[in-house]
């Protein structure tokens, strides 16, 4: 009698773990490219290769549940976890706690359409806390976000300024994004408290509207008291203004994309600039594998960032 009644409690305690349903997914990416970049020759690269595990379940009072657990094979060539993180939605809205798209980081982008290279530089970043409010009018999306001041749990909870990221730092954000039809558009803004004591201040808002095989978008942004830029001369503390532009057709499985992307600096008597140009062309090849070439011109201010790049990238998603 000891027995069956041990059993029929460890039965009741095992239940809910089996409730949740689980799945494996990830992504495989490489890439060979080809560039005339004074000491960057060819080479063969990776794009944080992923495996993710989601568990997924719902509450007795109907709230639904979502756990992510990222581990990412990143450029350094370490392993590690990223995009972790537990949601919880219901007629609140959406909670998430952990490393999650930050406001403005979870909108936007319209411009990244280049299947390689290109890229939108005002994209937003990472944080701890983020809200989604419920559904207010229809095609209406209001997200709030923010980390607290201190050692957060971000892809590692680093404490320091790491890669222009608000990892382990002080930031806010909020976004509204309206779709309505074939037209979608968002403004979001957010501010980070930098382990310098330096407050920088994002600001960005797009239009982008899809016509059958067509899309069409841009966006435009600026940041204030920024961080260095990596891919400049532009230094800490520099205002910089951001411009996107980009299209796309599609053809079957066929898709090809421009993106035109600008950086400038303002407000400082020797403006640095960047212009990058990217077409590329790929296609699906089912089964989660596709492949593409892309080529990217980058004119700047600083000679030494010039450079014409060409790439063959193949993406496995499973």
């Amino acid at each position: 009698m000891k027995k069956i009644i041990a059993l029929a409690v460890a039965g009741a305690f095992a239940v809910p773990a089996m409730a949740a349903d689980i799945s494996v997914s990830g992504g495989l990416t490489y890439a060979y490219t080809q560039s005339d970049q004074s000491g960057a020759g060819d080479t063969l690269s990776a794009d944080d290769n992923q495996v993710v595990f989601t568990a997924t379940s719902e509450t007795s009072n109907g709230y639904s549940v979502s756990g992510k657990f990222t581990v990412v094979d990143d450029a350094t060539g370490e392993t590690d976890h990223q995009g972790t993180a537990l949601t919880i939605s219901g007629p609140f809205g959406t909670l998430g706690l952990g490393d999650n798209s930050g406001a403005l980081d979870a909108t936007g982008d319209y411009t990244d359409m280049a299947y390689w290279f290109g890229g939108y530089n005002m994209d937003g970043n990472d944080m701890a806390i983020a809200y989604t409010l419920p559904t207010l009018a229809p095609g209406l999306t209001i997200r709030a976000s923010m980390s607290p001041e201190g050692d957060n749990y971000i892809a590692g909870g680093e404490s320091a300024d790491v890669a222009g990221t608000a990892e382990g730092l002080e930031a806010t954000a909020m976004s509204v994004t309206y779709t309505t039809g074939d037209l979608s558009v968002y403004y979001g803004e957010e501010e980070v408290d930098r382990a310098t004591s330096q407050t920088t201040t994002n600001k960005s808002y797009g239009i982008k509207y899809s016509a059958g095989s067509i899309t069409l978008a841009a966006e435009s942004g600026s940041t204030d008291n920024s961080a260095a830029v990596t891919n400049s001369d532009i230094a800490a503390g520099d205002d910089v203004e951001y411009k996107g532009m980009a299209a796309s057709y599609t053809m079957g499985d066929i898709v090809i994309a421009y993106e035109m992307q600008q950086m400038e600096e303002k407000n400082v008597d020797n403006q640095r600039w960047i212009d990058e140009n990217t077409l590329s062309v790929h296609t699906d090849l089912g089964g989660g594998l596709s492949v593409g070439v892309a080529t990217t011109s980058n004119d700047s201010t600083d000679t030494d960032k010039k450079f014409d790049r060409t790439a063959v990238a193949v993406k496995y998603a499973f």
